[in-house]
């Protein structure tokens, strides 16, 4: 409906899954995390793939688990909750998670996930808003 605004929004959305140097398992708890606190239907069916590998069947219990599981190591532990702090307290993102965040990524991973955060919000939530994310059909393999 809004051409100019829809196809700029759509090269920022590809370009997230295009050109990431992240690690599956971190793009997709960060992802995930974001896909459960938006309630978008599609985007928590919906699982990143990459050269034939997905995450397991059971990753999204343990995204809602970040902070117990043993399924995580560090770098995707922290990437599910900076998605979550980033979706909910973005005020609270204090020294201690700074330290934390740069022990396990470079200050170039930080922008690119705060990117693709930023990018999952977004158009998660314009997604539930407007219904979208009921009608939306995940293509059948």
């Amino acid at each position: 409906m809004v051409p100019e605004i829809g196809t700029a929004a759509s090269n920022f959305s590809l370009a997230v899954y295009a050109h990431t140097t992240l690690g599956l398992r971190e793009f997709e708890a960060a992802r995930l995390r974001i896909a459960q606190i938006n309630g978008c239907a599609f985007c928590l069916d919906w699982r990143t793939e990459r050269d034939g590998r997905k995450v397991e069947d059971d990753f999204a219990d343990a995204v809602t688990a970040w902070r117990t599981t043993d399924a995580f190591d560090e770098r995707t532990r922290l990437a599910a909750e900076y998605a979550e702090r980033y979706a909910l307290d973005h005020h609270g993102l204090d020294e201690d998670f700074w330290s934390r965040m740069t022990a396990h990524y470079s200050q170039a991973e930080i922008v690119e996930l705060t990117m693709s955060i930023g990018s999952w919000l977004a158009f998660g939530r314009l997604n539930h808003v407007l219904g979208l994310d009921t009608v939306c059909v995940l293509p059948q393999r």
